[in-house]
């Protein structure tokens, strides 16, 4: 089976749920792009099954077999390589296969999986054990693609995460529509709040006991998109990301900034406001989920995606004999996830990373960063460093208006400005966070922080009283 989409960013997938291997081909992405291995590996360790009671028990070591397109590898990935400019093939070996499991199912099609489609257009043409080429292990090698994706597209100041935004009925909080924070997610499990992620794990748990599965809706947010991606009608930011994320087995459905809700709106609480802010041209609002005529408009880019209940149960379920044309009952066997969308939230990330990546190489608006990139590595770093310089600037800076409010409050209670021992938690915190040796760098760094926001803290308030 092979399965290719993407115009100026190219990809290939093949392989099923139990042959001995699968894998991707990533065409176009440009020469000298520095990866970091291990992060790679971190990203597809998200999506691994067998790690709790609401996944899988098949567990795969998952681990990435360059076979061309990088450098710098050693066998086991390496911690960094570079890409050669030619296409990055990659292969991933199955070896936790059980096809016996299927076995008395050749004929017996699980209700709602692709068994009767697939014998349908294929006949015993294609192995379909274990779902075959339309299991979720093929999001795999597409997770690969969207690991480097997300690298690259990092170098331009360009982030993507998303949360788990409901189990069944049980909802998390969503994104700030127009301003969407990475760091708010869990990380121990991807959700706003964690007592609501509690909650879901608990309940998928139960599924689990019972034999039954549960769907539920991700919340997806591209932040640092410049406006100006995406093309009109067929090749539109929706249309592109909608086409991917439709590659991952059980998604149903996709909405884009407020969604269907706009469908109940009027048109003067629908519109974006234009606004200017820090000297950009913005919006207000952002029902339009960053998107209006199918390119972006330089707001964040946000998404939700609904997934449906895993198929496979181990309730009885009706169903045919497609071979002898008469009706049966299953119960299934093997090994199941009794709800995917917390695996699928890494895969989300990922096929939107090559979606934006695709429109983004089609945009030209990467050129002047390419030619350093194409430069070799220390122009590829130069430009992620540009990039984590930008948005460090604007935390900084956010950072010092909201302790300046604090202090505006210390005011009108007449507490100092200063606060050594709060000041000391802080400093210990990010030095834990930064972690090893970089943490007593990071700590000074700090420092100098705290000092110069309340060097700003205090001009802010002289000028109030002069005022």
């Amino acid at each position: 089976m092979a399965s290719t989409t993407g115009n100026k960013l190219n990809i290939t997938v093949w392989g099923e749920s139990h042959s001995p291997e699968i894998g991707i081909t990533i065409k176009g992405l440009p020469k000298n792009l520095t990866i970091d291995m291990e992060e790679v590996q971190r990203f597809l360790d998200r999506r691994k099954g067998g790690q709790n009671a609401y996944s899988t028990k098949r567990a795969e070591a998952d681990t990435p077999f360059i076979q061309s397109g990088m450098t710098g590898l050693d066998n086991e990935g390496g911690r960094r390589a570079v890409t050669t400019g030619g296409d990055v093939t990659a292969l991933f070996y199955n070896s936790n296969v059980r096809k016996g499991d299927y076995d008395e199912m050749k004929y017996i099609p699980r209700p709602s999986h692709a068994d009767y489609t697939s014998y349908a257009k294929y006949g015993d043409e294609k192995d379909r054990s274990g779902g075959g080429m339309f299991s979720g292990r093929l999001t795999l090698p597409l997770c690969f693609a969207g690991a480097v994706c997300m690298q690259y597209l990092r170098t331009f100041g360009i982030d993507i995460f998303a949360h788990v935004a409901s189990i069944g009925n049980i909802q998390d909080e969503t994104f700030e529509l127009t301003n969407p924070v990475k760091e708010s997610i869990g990380k121990d499990f991807p959700v706003l709040n964690a007592d609501t992620g509690a909650k879901m794990v608990e309940f998928m748990t139960a599924c689990a006991n019972e034999g039954d599965s549960v769907g539920g809706t991700i919340e997806c947010a591209v932040t640092g998109l410049p406006a100006g991606i995406g093309e009109p009608l067929y090749d539109s930011m929706e249309s592109v990301i909608s086409h991917m994320i439709f590659g991952v087995p059980a998604v149903k459905g996709i909405e884009f900034g407020s969604g269907f809700k706009v469908s109940t709106m009027k048109g003067s609480e629908c519109n974006d406001p234009f606004i200017i802010k820090d000297g950009k041209v913005a919006t207000e609002t952002n029902n339009s989920g960053g998107i209006q005529g199918g390119i972006t408009n330089g707001m964040p880019v946000i998404f939700r995606v609904a997934l449906k209940p895993t198929p496979s149960i181990y309730k009885e379920q009706r169903t045919v004999n497609m071979k002898e044309l008469t009706e049966t009952t299953l119960s299934l066997k093997g090994r199941h996830d009794p709800c995917i969308v917390p695996r699928a939230v890494p895969c989300i990330e990922a096929v939107s990373a090559i979606a934006i990546t695709d429109l983004f190489l089609q945009s030209g608006l990467a050129a002047s960063k390419e030619e350093k990139i194409a430069g070799g590595g220390i122009g590829s770093l130069r430009v992620e460093i540009d990039a984590l310089d930008e948005k460090i600037a604007a935390l900084m800076a956010r950072r010092m208006e909201a302790a300046s409010r604090i202090a505006m409050e210390k005011s009108k209670s007449g507490l100092p400005i200063k606060n050594p021992e709060r000041e000391q938690i802080v400093l210990t915190h990010v030095a834990d966070v930064a972690g090893g040796e970089k943490g007593e760098y990071v700590k000074e760094v700090y420092k100098k922080l705290i000092e110069e926001t309340t060097i700003y803290e205090e001009a802010i308030w002289e000028k109030k009283k002069l005022c």
